[in-house]
């Protein structure tokens, strides 16, 4: 027993690896929720959990969808300011189903977009559309909205024609999307700003900018099933102008009739949430979360009384398996955007 964790201790200090210390505890019991998740990963690839299982992926060719390469988020073109660029292949960061969910409509960190047919298993070749993708977003008129991290616009793409159809200038660096049910009002974050931009979707323009001093780096939006709020994801990675951060990972509650933050969800500090998928119900949702350890977890979490109720990896349970060493973003494999099919 000495000895396994003398070498596990080893490869902690030599290759970073800290699962044996700190990694995301697998819960077995499954859960009560049907339906596979698609988690979009920089790694250039999805993520895919049976929710009736709950198991962690573990089979490199079952329990992924290979789509390009490796790619960061904080490289390149953010918000007009240029960091350093590793990677130009782009990872994924979010994607969304076209109407009949036969297809995943992929967006890349370079501006690229892929589809990948669930049936067939063949992606189409990577086409251009932005620089530095965020989200994929399936509106409410069948089109896909991209947000883009690089120029602050939303890109809309029609699926069935397989090409841009429209560009909406928001912010500096748009990262999520969601519409009221009647449609009168969409709301985009701005993830260095901090801000969720409310527009009227009629004309497209900006009717209000909701701010909170919880949000100061923040990530995708998920509208709840009820229409009622809006949910925002705050990680808080940074403070602003991209000073360490020093805020608590939190999920912001927007009331969407008022357009006012009404509730806080303090994460503990290893679920930095970067998206969400609310159960049909409304009872239950998921959180796609970075750990910036080695790990990137899948939470469920109980959506009145906020209790996480299950937590697994979803990185290292299939890299330390394989021998998976992960070299951008400092070592550690950053999930982002989660898509669900319900199978309803």
């Amino acid at each position: 027993m000495k000895r396994v964790l003398f070498i596990m201790f080893c490869l902690a200090v030599t290759g970073g690896v800290l699962f044996a210390l700190s990694g995301s505890r697998v819960d077995a019991a499954g859960s009560d929720l049907s339906g596979t998740a698609y988690i979009a990963g920089h790694g250039g690839h999805l993520a895919v959990v049976d929710l009736a299982t709950m198991k962690s992926p573990e089979d490199i060719e079952k329990d992924r969808i290979v789509i390009n390469e490796a790619g960061s988020e904080m490289e390149g073109t953010i918000a007009g300011m240029q960091f350093e660029e590793i990677k130009k292949g782009g990872g994924t960061h979010g994607s969304a189903f076209t109407s009949d969910k036969s297809k995943l409509v992929v967006g890349l960190l370079n501006g690229d977009v892929v589809t990948y047919d669930l049936k067939t298993h063949k992606r189409s070749k990577p086409m251009k559309l932005g620089k530095k993708f965020c989200d994929a977003v399936a509106g409410p008129d069948g089109n896909i909205y991209f947000e883009d991290m690089a120029d602050g616009n939303v890109y809309v793409w029609d699926p069935n024609g397989m090409k841009a159809v429209d560009k909406i200038p928001v912010g500096a660096s748009v990262c999520g999307i969601a519409w009221t049910h009647d449609t009168k009002k969409a709301y985009v974050s701005d993830m260095p700003q901090g801000k969720v931009f409310v527009l009227d979707w009629k004309t497209k323009k900006i009717i209000k900018t909701i701010t909170d001093p919880e949000m100061t780096f923040i990530h995708q939006v998920q509208m709840t099933p009820n229409g009622k709020q809006l949910w925002v994801s705050a990680p808080n990675e940074f403070d602003p102008g991209l000073a360490p951060g020093t805020h608590k990972s939190q999920i912001v509650v927007i009331d969407t009739k008022k357009d006012k933050v009404v509730d806080h969800i303090v994460l503990p500090d290893d679920v930095r949430a970067h998206d969400f998928e609310f159960s049909p119900d409304g009872k239950k949702v998921l959180l796609a979360a970075r750990t910036y350890g080695n790990d990137s977890v899948l939470v469920e979490m109980n959506a009145k009384t906020h209790k996480i109720e299950k937590k697994i990896s979803v990185c290292y349970s299939c890299h330390s398996k394989y021998g998976i060493e992960v070299t951008i973003d400092k070592g550690s494999p950053l999930l982002c955007g989660i898509l669900v099919d319900w199978g309803k």
